[in-house]
């Protein structure tokens, strides 16, 4: 049985994907997305799914960008499903919010498949990320000092509508699946470009592969993965009946039982702080680095008051029994806008943005 056509008969079957849902498809015209979309399409006959394409044209690469699109949508013609596309400009974005372009990437793709999928009625985003994906996530949340959020991955299903199908396949199946139909796909030539930090991890984890047991490596690196993701889960469980019942809103931050959070194995405080943390961070990163977060975790653990400020942007603040977190007050340091006196700094390799969830 093709892993492709069982993973996609898994969602419909497991509900990830219902059957007769409206889906909009991600298509870049790459390998991961040409299998998704000829593999949704020829289990649409049974699973009664109603496909779209969406395919983001970034900005860069132009003429290479403008045959990706023209790509995808003849391929769209010859499926006969419905093709959307949005043109935006990564790097303005990237610049503006003073992000890696990566992450500007990530933040303007989101977005656009969000607003393609509202004018063709989709409720559902479907993505190609697959297993390797997920283990090079892995990689970049490990250099990154990456809590379990980011270190399990991207997810299988978002609260936006955004579901990932292929996480068990393989890239080496995906290629198998297209050689076997005679598809073709596109090859982005950024991705040779090694000043981008998934690529080199990718290049990394090429090699691996290759040396002596480096598949059986590779193969651990996934079971890992898929043991965090599991624990991610159930941490979030965890987070949802014991942490969130305790939150309150406060002016314009939230705050949370102190005690109750220090007592909190430390996996699972640190996904509450991302988690209480995350509506007051920059767009495109995390609301605090690794080296942060742990600062935070130790000034908990000492039962005494204190007030912590992450990025010059996020106050963490303890007093009379609850921690509180929030914007700083006064100005805010933006890239677009600085405060006054503060010199502009380059982001460093912690404030690029969440390794995990997202390519």
């Amino acid at each position: 049985m093709d892993p492709i056509l069982t993973a996609l008969r898994s969602a419909a079957d497991g509900g990830l994907i219902p059957r007769g849902s409206r889906v909009l498809l991600a298509v870049s015209g790459g390998a991961d997305s040409m299998a998704l979309l000829y593999g949704a399409a020829e289990v649409a006959r049974e699973t009664a799914w109603r496909l779209s394409i969406g395919h983001v044209h970034h900005g860069w690469r132009e003429r290479e960008a403008d045959r990706d699109l023209a790509f995808v949508a003849e391929h769209g013609r010859r499926l006969g499903l419905p093709s959307y596309s949005l043109r935006r400009d990564a790097a303005a974005i990237a610049r503006e919010l003073g992000i890696s372009p990566e992450a500007g990437a990530r933040e303007i793709r989101y977005a656009a498949l969000l607003e393609m999928a509202r004018d063709a009625g989709a409720t559902l985003i479907a993505t190609a990320h697959q297993s390797d994906d997920a283990v090079e996530s892995y990689l970049l949340a490990k250099e990154r000092r990456g809590g379990i959020a980011s270190l399990a991955g991207p997810r299988e299903s978002r609260a936006d509508g955004v579901v990932r199908p292929l996480l068990g396949v393989s890239r080496q199946e995906i290629l198998k699946f297209l050689a076997e139909r005679k598809i073709a796909y596109r090859r982005d030539a950024s991705n040779g470009n090694l000043q981008l930090s998934r690529n080199r991890v990718r290049r990394r984890l090429a090699e691996l592969r290759h040396a002596p047991g480096g598949a059986e490596a590779v193969r651990a690196l996934g079971i890992e993965v898929a043991r965090l993701d599991a624990e991610r889960l159930e941490l979030e469980a965890r987070y949802e009946a014991e942490v969130r019942p305790s939150v309150e809103a406060r002016g314009e931050g939230v705050s949370v039982d102190a005690a109750l959070l220090s007592a909190l194995p430390p996996d699972l405080q640190r996904l509450a702080l991302a988690r209480l943390a995350a509506p007051f961070a920059r767009p495109g990163r995390p609301p605090t680095t690794g080296g942060e977060r742990e600062r935070i975790l130790t000034l908990l653990a000492s039962g005494k008051d204190f007030r912590f400020e992450a990025g010059r942007r996020i106050r963490f603040e303890r007093r009379s029994g609850r921690l509180s977190v929030g914007p700083r007050p006064g100005p805010v340091y933006d890239s677009r806008h600085r405060d006054v006196g503060t010199p502009r700094r380059r982001p460093g390799r912690e404030d690029r943005g969440p390794a995990a969830d997202e390519k």
